[in-house]
């Protein structure tokens, strides 16, 4: 009987320790709950409050559950890309607008696009939220500040402006308190509103990225809609949506688009990225558009393509529609996707380079200073077409693969070591230094068109 009531005491003792825990761990939890409302709430970014009586030029409207722009009160489909320059040729391809991030070609650009009736968003760079020593450092944030609402100032009432971007890819960082960043962004975003009513903001990300989207929501919510910059991914861009959709659901434009960036394509042994021919990348272009492009989403605002011009990234055609001047069959499939039509194309059709019979996925590697051809295959449907090649070694940008983007230059050419570049098949000396190369080849014909394609090699003592 003692043994049986010492055991309920001690059951007795246990029962209420184990209820006095789950009372202590439900009321801590409460209490960290309600202080993260709390700074939630607080630590909330401000919204847009500017209020405006007059018609708007450029608008978002969501009518029967779709946004759309609306420009000068009527519906706006973005169609076009990114970049500064031929802007003629854009119009011609049938697109509408252009984002311009290079605030030194601002007019220019906007006297170009009024020439054809393009819109340009302007975007304006900013620290990302990472870099922590820029935003402590009152004098870069004020001057940052001036010359970005003078540039607001300056612009707000150029009949070709459409929309502003501000900041491209930032890092928007997590915290219960409120970072500089914010302050410094929502103070600039403010003046962007209160300076100009007609047009509205957004900011770029890379992919649906749920955790900067959530930010954006929680820390800028005066913005007006999302940019986001995809490429491989675009293939799945539907499903990453919908998994975001119970955080945010709101407009979107695709602001950069394309095939396989340098990050998303197959690697040599040495890790250089390899790139398809242009051929390869127009019907790619045409595919992603048609197939992937999320056109029925009634928050898609539209498209833009990326580059839409030429470009020094990964290599100097690799995202490039022109070279010096001269389109190649990315613009064509761009023509087809725009204007929904199916042309037959211009271009020359590449189908690989070669060196010595070997591809890029053969990890060629060679010694310095030896003797080996290049060739180029091309398609049989383009034979009766007058052809003209030029050859080119480069030695690899590969020191800025992966990295924040600040060497936009095509390095030199080697010289000296193409028996002769202008035929088909042709052959070269290795360079003497040891390091990473590719051999270009660049095909134009006589209908206005060129094609690329380039093989990496290595030279190793």
């Amino acid at each position: 009987m003692v043994a049986t009531l010492t055991e309920l005491n001690k059951n007795r003792t246990k029962y209420f320790s184990v209820k006095l825990w789950l009372f202590r761990t439900v009321i801590v939890g409460v209490v960290v709950l309600l202080i993260a409302v709390i700074l939630f709430y607080v630590n909330r970014g401000p919204k847009n409050t500017v209020s405006f009586n007059g018609v708007r030029k450029v608008t978002i409207q969501k009518e029967n559950g779709r946004y759309s722009f609306y420009k000068d009160g009527k519906p706006f489909l973005v169609q076009g890309g990114s970049g500064n320059t031929y802007i003629k040729e854009l119009a011609a391809t049938g697109g509408n607008t252009i984002i311009c991030w290079d605030t030194s070609k601002i007019k220019e650009t906007l006297t170009e696009a009024a020439k054809y009736n393009i819109a340009v968003i302007i975007g304006l760079d900013v620290p990302g939220g990472e870099q922590i020593a820029f935003y402590e450092d009152e004098k870069k944030v004020t001057a940052l500040f001036h010359e970005y609402s003078n540039i607001v100032l300056r612009y707000k009432d150029n009949p070709s402006l459409f929309a502003w971007c501000l900041g491209n890819e930032l890092l928007m960082p997590f915290s219960l308190t409120t970072p500089p960043f914010y302050k410094s962004y929502n103070r600039l975003l403010s003046v962007i509103h209160h300076e100009d009513p007609h047009h509205p903001v957004a900011t770029s990300t890379i992919n649906v990225a749920k955790r900067n989207i959530i930010n954006i929501q929680w820390r800028i919510p005066a913005l007006d809609f999302i940019c986001i910059n995809t490429y491989n991914r675009i293939k799945v861009i539907e499903e990453d949506l919908n998994v975001i959709k119970r955080f945010w659901n709101g407009p979107y434009l695709i602001s950069e688009w394309a095939p396989n960036g340098g990050w998303e394509s197959e690697v040599t042994a040495w890790q250089a990225p390899i790139e398809n021919t242009s051929t390869k990348k127009a019907d790619q272009y045409h595919e992603l558009f048609t197939k992937y492009m999320p056109v029925k989403d009634p928050r898609f605002l539209g498209s833009m393509a990326f580059y839409w011009g030429n470009r020094q990234e990964y290599t100097h055609t690799w995202y490039s529609i022109f070279l010096e001047g001269t389109p190649n069959e990315i613009k064509e499939a761009l023509n087809d996707c725009w204007k929904g039509t199916i042309t037959q194309h211009q271009s020359p059709r590449i189908l690989y380079s070669l060196i010595d019979n070997l591809g890029a996925k053969d990890n060629i590697i060679l010694s310095p200073g030896s003797q080996h051809k290049a060739s180029v295959i091309m398609e049989t449907k383009n034979s009766t077409d007058t052809l003209q090649y030029r050859w080119e070694i480069l030695k690899e940008d590969w020191q800025f693969w992966g990295r924040t983007w600040s060497n936009f230059k095509k390095p030199l050419s080697e010289k000296g070591l193409l028996a002769d570049s202008t035929l088909q098949n042709t052959s070269f000396t290795t360079p003497l230094k040891e390091g990473p190369y590719r051999v270009f080849v660049t095909v134009y014909n006589s209908k206005g068109y060129c094609a690329t394609a380039n093989t990496p090699i290595y030279v190793v003592e």
